[in-house]
């Protein structure tokens, strides 16, 4: 049997809009990454068997079963705290209630071990600017949906329940639509890549992707940043954190108003402090955040 330093982790990032998967050696290293829509995976109807044929031959790419060390995924989805179930993914269909870590250990006979997708993500920008050993640092990426995280001296925090940190689903009074998590009036219903997406096509007929170099200072476009920076103010008013870590896919769009966003939010902190002395920094662009994020927690897992 080979020794546990020469093994891999088989990481698994799942997210609202991509999915992506690789392999990391105990240092690391990406050894072998790719990405794929994670529609894919939302139309199967057995998620188990998809991930299978999906990973399978990355296992025999990489000299089987006996090489990894274990399967880690990061999940768009809110877990229990012993991050065995996934309760609810709201831009991904069918992970209500799905017992996806008993599922996969099944299949492969491997050790699996689940994290939030905004927590690995915040663990790699931890690791790789060597921050966050002391006092509390917020993550806050603005993707498909609008994900939280906040580590706590260099730990991420889970919560009592495991469900921490769930900033897009704060309610706005008067909001009545339908969230994808089961609740009416969430503020991700206004503040998130889904929402620009839909103002893109119904009232622009443009891709999302244009949307701020072409349509960036119209008022609606406009308030879903802002909405994203008045949840980010409420919790830097409430836990005063070192610094806010701000990423996702939206704040990485060509024309993105980061001054905007930055001015909006310290508009709505008190002065002196916590204005005066915040820091919004960005996080990693790397496509492979997620991935290795997971590598990340997964090695603490296992120790």
């Amino acid at each position: 049997m080979k020794d546990m330093d020469e093994k891999f982790f088989l990481c698994v990032e799942i997210g609202g809009t991509n999915l992506r998967y690789g392999v990391v050696t105990k240092d690391y290293t990406l050894k072998q990454f790719d990405k794929i829509p994670s529609k894919g995976l939302s139309d199967a109807r057995d998620k188990g068997e998809y991930l299978k044929q999906l990973l399978d031959p990355v296992l025999e790419e990489n000299g089987g079963v006996s090489n990894i060390m274990c399967i880690s995924l990061s999940l768009a989805s809110l877990m229990n705290r012993d991050r065995t179930i996934c309760y609810n993914s709201p831009n991904i269909q069918g992970f209500d209630n799905l017992p996806l870590k008993a599922i996969l250990e099944n299949l492969w006979g491997l050790p699996v071990i689940m994290e939030r997708d905004v927590n690995t993500s915040l663990l790699y920008d931890l690791w790789k600017n060597h921050m966050g050993q002391e006092g509390i640092v917020i993550g806050v990426y603005i993707g498909t949906g609008l994900g939280n995280a906040m580590s706590i001296d260099g730990k991420v925090y889970k919560g009592y329940t495991g469900s921490s940190c769930e900033l897009g689903h704060i309610p706005v009074d008067g909001l009545e639509k339908m969230c994808g998590c089961g609740k009416k009036g969430c503020i991700e219903l206004r503040a998130c890549g889904k929402v620009l997406a839909e103002i893109a096509r119904e009232h622009y007929k443009c891709q999302v992707s244009d949307i701020f170099v072409k349509y960036g200072d119209q008022p609606d476009v406009l308030d879903v940043v802002r909405m994203c920076s008045l949840a980010t103010a409420t919790e830097v008013t409430i836990l005063d954190p070192v610094c806010v870590v701000l990423g996702g896919g939206v704040t990485q769009m060509p024309g993105f108003p980061m001054e905007y966003f930055i001015r909006n939010v310290k508009e709505n902190l008190r002065t002196p402090e916590p204005r005066a002395s915040l820091r919004i920094v960005p996080a990693s662009p790397d496509a492979e955040a997620g991935v290795i994020g997971a590598a990340l927690n997964a090695y603490t897992a296992l120790q």
